[in-house]
Order: C-alpha cells, then structure tokens, then sequence
C-alpha cells in the first residue's frame, strides 16, 4: 500500500514538472553544466528537507498550500495531489526555475546577437552612404569629364537646381548634394541663366559657379549708337531679350539710382521731363544676359557715364593739364545738367565730329545773347529761342512717329520753337564727341548753320552763317528753300 501510495507522488511530481517545464526541452539529454546544476540543487534539496527551521520557503509553501490545493508558480494553475509533501514541491519549483532562467539567458544571448548584427548592418550602410556621398562631393568617381550646357530658371530653388544636375549627370548623389548645400547655407542665390558646366567640378566650386553672372553663356552684346533715345534703348533690350521695354523705361523714370551715382541728385525737374535719366545712357556696347534684371542693365549705362564724365582726363587744349568733363564744365559755368543737355542737342544736329565744334559754337553764342535779349552782335534779334528741328516732337524723332491719335495736337514741351533756351533735358544720350564739344566749342561768330543731306554720292554738307542774309542764302544752295 505505501508502495503504490509512492508510486502515485512520484507521477504528480513528474505531471508538475511537464506542465511548469520547457517543452523545447524536454526529453533532451543534460549537458554536464545542467547535471551540475541539478546535483548542486538536490544537495541544497536535502539540506533544506533536514533542517527543522521555519524560513522563508516553509512559510511561502504553507500560503500557497491550503486544504489540499495548490497553486501553480507559472501563469497558469495547476491542481496536485494534497498528498505531496513541501519537499517535493520546493524541488519541483525549483527545476521549473532553473529552466526559465536558462531560457532567458539563452534567449538575452539571441537578442544580443541579433541587435550587434543590426548595429553592424545600418554602420555598414551608413559609412557607405557617406563614403560615396563624399567621392561625389569631392567629384570622385564622375563620369569622363566633359562639358555640359544646362538652364537654370529664374528664382530656382534648391530642388530644382539639384534635379537639374542630376539629369545632366553632373553630380550622382542627390540627398548629399542637398544635405551639403543646406549645411554651408548654401539653398538660395542661384543664378538664372545659361552655364557650360565641367563635370569634374566638387560641390562648392559647383555651387560657387552657380551663383555667379560671370559664367554665364547667354550674352547677348547689343551696340547703343550715339543720339538714340530712351525708347531706341528699350526696344533694343527688348528685341535682345534682356529685358522688356516698359520694366526698363520704368526703372529709367525712376529714382532707385540716386544714392549711389551722386550726379542724378542734380536732376531737379522730374515733372518737366519725359524720360528722367535721358543723357545719362552713356552709349556703347555693352553685354547683358537673357532675362537680366533692368536696374543691372540701368547701371551698366550709368557706370560708363560717370566713367567716361567724372573719372576720366581728357586734354582740351594744347600744353594744358588734363581734366574731366565736370572739371572743365565749371570752367565754362555750366552745370553737368546744361552739358549734357546742349550735348544732346549738338548730337542731334551735327552731321559729323568736326561739325559737332562748329555747331556748339553756333548754340553756345546763341545763348550769350540771353543777357541782351536776344541781340547778337550784328544786332540781329531772336536768338532767344534756339529753333532746332531736332527738339520739335521729342520724345518723338518726327511728326509721323507720333501715334495718329495726337498727331494733330501734339506740341513737345522741348520744342525750341516755342521755348527760350534750353529744354527741360536732353533729347537722346549724347557719345563722347559730343559732350567734349559741349565744353569745348569752336571759337567762331557763327549764329546760324543748315546741311544739306546726304546722299547715295556724297556725305551731308554744313553752311555757316554769321548773319540772316547769309543763312538764307546757303539755305538756297542746301536746297532747303
């Protein structure tokens, strides 16, 4: 009876110990860490089962044993015989806890592992991803080296300009482009325009050339011929695509420039004018790009006029040191205002550079007779007003330029015809000649002067005349009468 009544202990025990155990490793044969471990276990089994002290474990064992039943130490509960003794219980736990922790150091082991390849994995990636963005910043690695010609739009973001040297192969990593052009703040100030890029080019010499004019490929070089107007101006840029007519007349009527280039501060009639900076468009030839910004295009003209009137020296008489235009303009008394004006007008009048001397001595001695009213030497009489053809329908080069719907009413408030002296600005932006002639007339007694045209056969003819009787006559030969 005993017998059979330990039979049926041992079979509970083994009953708990399959429903508290790893089934993973159940039926597997004990390495001899784990038959240590057991031995190690069933020594300090005994002791405890011989030792008579009430400790921690008898009284744990006595909460959780209540009338014959007992709750498991996993999540999950189990019903044991009543019969089995504290000992048997306390070496079942025991078994089940060694298990588990087994388990967890294994499966630390596993996670640990797994986490040390990750960690290698994404350092892999990373130095890769960083190895071949660098060879791309540093243009290592790029195709053959070579030119290619690329567009970039007018305020292009940092996008747009990344695609587009993307599409054209000059640089291959695109994110590193952007991550390099955001950390050297380098995201705006790109220049619109045409470019013939190297492929060899790193980063920033890519960026740098990039937001400079200067390597730009779509000039346009377009020639200003001395005496042309404002308007032949903006149809010129216009025509050139550098920028449209109306922006650039806008820009030249107003007063953006006047900070920085001292002598427009002397324009005091705005009103009375029909274009402002009329005579201050030094003509030349000049570069511009496609879709340039008209203030840059109004300064290009600006600069050359203070270049070639304040800054440089020219030699107006014989053995006499050089000056500038302003210098010699205050030893005539004028204003750089009045050169420019009588300027424009000898421009317009002259037929050519030796005539232009010729015709500011004619102009200059009109104006010398304000002080008598108008009487020349001669005592003839109104010169008051200097009657010039070329003033009659500025802004307008003649009568049929006027649109048909004024034509018949126009009258320019530049006409000599109807003012004393001179006009409100100048009528065209005078060349070099003649604003030299301007300050540096011829010394004649000359009050009248007509041409006959040109011709196919033959260059225009210049009359001078000291008196009406003479004018009238060579009138008469010009064929003008």
């Amino acid at each position: 009876m005993n017998d059979e009544l330990e039979q049926k202990r041992k079979e509970k025990i083994e009953g708990f110990k399959i429903s508290f155990g790893d089934l993973d490793d159940f039926g597997k044969e004990q390495t001899p860490e784990d038959q240590e471990l057991y031995s190690n276990e069933n020594n300090s089994n005994n002791n405890n089962i011989a030792s008579s002290s009430t400790g921690f474990e008898d009284d744990y064992m006595e909460d959780i044993v209540s009338e014959g039943e007992i709750n498991s130490f996993s999540d999950e509960s189990a019903d044991l015989d009543p019969d089995l003794n504290k000992s048997e219980l306390r070496a079942a736990k025991r078994a089940d806890h060694k298990r588990r922790r087994r388990k967890a150091k294994r499966n630390r082991v596993i996670f640990r592992t797994i986490w040390i390849i990750m960690v290698v994995f994404v350092s892999i990636m990373i130095g890769e991803y960083i190895m071949v963005g660098v060879n791309d910043m540093l243009a290592v690695g790029r195709e053959e080296e070579k030119t290619v010609t690329v567009t970039i739009p007018k305020n292009a973001t940092l996008d747009q300009i990344t695609e587009i040297l993307i599409k054209n192969k000059i640089i291959n990593n695109r994110n590193f482009f952007k991550l390099y052009a955001t950390l050297t703040k380098s995201t705006t100030g790109y220049t619109q325009g045409t470019f013939e890029i190297p492929t060899n080019k790193d980063y920033q010499a890519l960026i740098n050339y990039l937001q400079s004019d200067n390597n730009r490929t779509d000039v346009v070089t377009i020639q200003f011929r001395e005496g042309i107007s404002v308007s032949d101006y903006a149809q010129l840029l216009q025509d050139g695509k550098v920028c449209s007519a109306d922006d650039f007349i806008a820009k030249v009527n107003s007063k953006e420039f006047d900070e920085d280039y001292e002598f427009l501060k002397g324009i005091k009639n705005d009103s009375e004018r029909y274009y402002r900076l009329e005579g201050y468009l030094f003509p030349d030839t000049y570069d511009f790009y496609v879709g340039e910004d008209p203030s840059s295009v109004v300064r290009k003209f600006l600069t050359n006029y203070r270049r070639k009137c304040y800054l440089s020296k020219h030699r107006f008489e014989q053995n006499q040191k050089k000056e500038t235009i302003e210098q010699r303009a205050k030893k005539m008394g004028m204003t750089m205002e009045e050169v420019i004006t009588l300027a424009s007008l000898i421009q317009a009048e002259a037929a050519d550079s030796e005539d232009m001397y010729i015709i500011s001595s004619i102009l200059h001695n009109r104006l010398a007779t304000a002080d008598k009213g108008g009487v020349n030497k001669n005592g003839e009489s109104g010169f008051l007003k200097l009657q010039l053809d070329s003033t009659e329908f500025y802004p307008y080069k003649s009568q049929s330029q006027v649109p048909a719907s004024i034509r018949s009413t126009f009258t320019s408030t530049y006409s000599t015809y109807l003012i004393e002296g001179l006009p409100a600005g100048p009528i065209c932006n005078p060349g070099l000649d003649a604003i030299r002639a301007a300050v540096y007339p011829e010394d004649t007694d000359y009050y009248y002067f007509c041409h006959k045209a040109a011709t196919d056969n033959s260059p225009a003819v210049a009359y001078y005349a000291k008196t009406n009787e003479e004018h009238l006559a060579n009138m008469k030969e010009a064929g003008l009468a």
